[in-house]
């Protein structure tokens, strides 16, 4: 393991890492082809941060421990008040489908940039988030065909691109933080130990009366219940994300008639939107933790975690621009326009954003096995982009993931496998549309590792992760289409202290 070692020393880690996020960019520039994303405000972009795509995208109980290493949990904002280090994570994704029909399959590649974000503890109880990562993508390019009487066959095509960013900043506190250790020093804890106590009488072999303290049977039960309390009171984290979305799709819709048809010329018609408003995610999380259960001891304490996250309905300012003219196509391809038969110039109006919220419970046995769990709910059905409702419905989703550590501290043979995160997980949405009575629904499942890389004196650690993701999205029933993919997510993870002077001897 010596050569597996020596690999991953960080500054050849990090120049390794670069070369493959920016090779990423060189093979494609959009981040979907799928056409299905020409609906709502496009596909949209779940918390795909790597270590939570390979637990099947499950993030709302996903927390923190106080060692490391740390990540950010842009997902459920309350996460962040866990976080003991500063924690910077960067990341990009590729990925390969395949888009299968009644008429054949075509392939597509895309890749691009997934997030980058920032977590700084404030205090012991506080964390602050940064970052910037996709909220939903639009691209694709889509071609029918049709019999127009006197006129013959049309070529009808439809194309897309552009989405919506978001920058975010998150705050997390936990405001009973301090609860279960003021319990400990309190009159309180001392009125119930003290009062556990009592004064039996007996007598001797000789017959003299003695007196013996004795504890009382439920005195160690009332107290270990006011702690558990007290503790998962302490855990208690409230959080939010102010989110500020911006980016610009486009929509374009191309009518080609038949070169031998008189002067009729081609049609084209385009739509800008540009999109700049705030929009706010909350979140909470509560752990408690267990050491026995009945009277038996667990030799590995066990928290159990649940989380909550919510995404406020909005309705996101937005500019429209329409414009729509003929043209005829040149031989080497460039439109030459000839009459503007349609155009609107800037219009201002809306986007309404539903209501999204999720449920999540974790489970974790000491710093090895955790396992997430997870449900969520998105109103689509209120949905309206200027008005228009589209006809979506609403989307349900659950996921489960599971992440194993076999030896956190391992050394001797062996012991860089038995550090490394090994993950897991599988996802299903029903999608919120509804095409020919079927649904476009979605299912994944995924797999991952995270390598973790030594560092300086101060550079405290550094993780490589890498998540694999095969999914399903549609279907070919009824004349539509199934999306078949294979999306690699790489990210990498730096802890460190800040805002620390060094002192030198």
């Amino acid at each position: 393991m010596k050569f597996c070692s020596s690999i991953i020393k960080t500054k050849y880690f990090t120049a390794v890492f670069f070369t493959l996020f920016f090779s990423f960019f060189t093979r494609a520039q959009t981040s979907t082809s799928s056409p299905y994303s020409r609906y709502g405000i496009g596909r949209m972009e779940n918390s795909g941060y790597a270590p939570v795509t390979a637990m099947g995208g499950s993030y709302t109980a996903y927390q923190n421990d106080t060692l490391i290493p740390l990540f950010i949990n842009q997902g459920n904002p309350a996460s962040y008040s866990t976080n003991r280090l500063t924690t910077f994570e960067i990341g990009g994704r590729y990925s390969n489908t395949n888009f299968i029909s009644n008429d054949g399959t075509v392939k597509k590649t895309n890749s691009g940039f997934n997030y980058v974000s920032l977590a700084v503890p404030i205090k012991r109880n506080m964390g602050l988030a940064f970052g910037l990562l996709p909220f939903s993508n639009v691209g694709y390019n889509s071609t029918s065909y049709k019999s127009v009487d006197s006129v013959g066959q049309v070529q009808y095509n439809y194309q897309g691109k552009g989405g919506v960013n978001q920058v975010f900043m998150g705050f997390a506190i936990r405001p009973f933080d301090k609860s279960w250790r003021k319990f400990n020093n309190s009159p309180r804890y001392r009125t119930l130990h003290d009062s556990g106590y009592i004064i039996k009488n007996y007598k001797s072999s000789d017959t003299t009366l003695l007196q013996k303290t004795i504890r009382k049977p439920n005195a160690n039960a009332i107290i270990r219940r006011n702690r558990f309390f007290r503790k998962a009171l302490s855990s208690l984290s409230l959080g939010t994300n102010v989110n500020f979305l911006y980016g610009t799709i486009d929509y374009y819709s191309y009518a080609y008639y038949p070169y031998n048809y008189g002067t009729v010329f081609n049609t084209k018609q385009y739509t800008e939107t540009i999109i700049h408003d705030v929009y706010l995610q909350g979140g909470a999380q509560m752990a408690f933790d267990i050491d026995s259960i009945g009277k038996h001891n667990l030799k590995n304490n066990l928290k159990i975690i649940l989380g909550y996250s919510i995404s406020l309905p909005k309705k996101v300012a937005a500019n429209a621009s329409q414009v729509g003219y003929t043209f005829s196509s040149q031989s080497n391809g460039i439109e030459q326009p000839f009459d503007t038969f349609y155009y609107k110039p800037s219009t201002k109006g809306y986007i309404y954003i539903p209501l999204m919220h999720s449920v999540g419970l974790g489970f974790k046995s000491g710093d090895k096995l955790t396992v997430l769990l997870d449900g969520g709910f998105q109103q689509w059905s209120k949905y309206s982009f200027f008005g228009d409702n589209q006809k979506l419905r609403d989307l349900y989703r659950g996921s489960i993931g599971i992440q194993y550590l076999p030896s956190r501290a391992a050394i001797g043979n062996l012991a860089y496998l038995k550090r490394m995160n090994y993950r897991i997980g599988a996802r299903y949405n029903t999608g919120n549309l509804v095409f020919n009575n079927k649904s476009i629904s979605e299912y994944a499942f995924s797999a991952g590792i995270g390598l973790p890389a030594g560092g300086g004196r101060f550079k405290l650690f550094t993780m490589l992760n890498i998540s694999g993701e095969y999914g399903v999205y549609g279907t070919k029933q009824n004349q539509l289409i199934q999306e078949k993919y294979v999306r690699v997510v790489i990210g990498l993870t730096f802890n460190d202290r800040w805002f620390i002077k060094t002192k030198y001897d």
